[in-house]
């Protein structure tokens, strides 16, 4: 099994120093680019929402990214020491405009659910946890 950690400061500019750490670290486990492009699309959507609506000051959160790759599976988990929020409890988006006009927001979450295969929220000792895994 190989793994990635990172910690991750309360600013959208550590977004691509996440992205571009985890593709490097997938690619060279020769991970296909379809679980790479997922695994950024669900890091990228999680850690923005972290960013922008978990924190009421700008302090410096603990935002921890890690990934564990196995033979078959890629395991993602995100924890934040942020406002509690459990992103899998939202109602799904509509996909079809409603006659009151398109509603805002949601997709994000709506495509992890949809790419990856499991997607699990915890709180624990003051932390959202987040654990997202895909087949390889």
């Amino acid at each position: 099994m190989a793994e990635l950690i990172l910690s991750i400061r309360n600013s959208l500019g550590e977004l691509s120093v996440a992205a571009n750490s985890a593709t490097q670290f997938l690619q060279s486990m020769n991970v296909s680019r379809g679980v790479i492009f997922a695994a950024n699309l669900a890091i990228e959507e999680i850690i923005t929402n972290t960013i922008k609506y978990g924190y009421d000051d700008e302090l410096a959160p603990e935002i921890i990214l890690r990934l564990d790759l196995s033979e078959s599976v890629l395991r993602i988990e995100i924890s934040d020491d942020g406002r509690e929020f459990n992103p899998f409890d939202q109602p799904k988006p509509a996909l079809v405009p409603s006659p009151e006009g398109p509603s805002i927001g949601g997709l994000g979450i709506h495509f992890v659910r949809k790419m990856l295969d499991s997607c699990a929220y915890c709180r624990r000792g003051g932390r959202n946890i987040i654990k997202l895994s895909k087949r390889r």
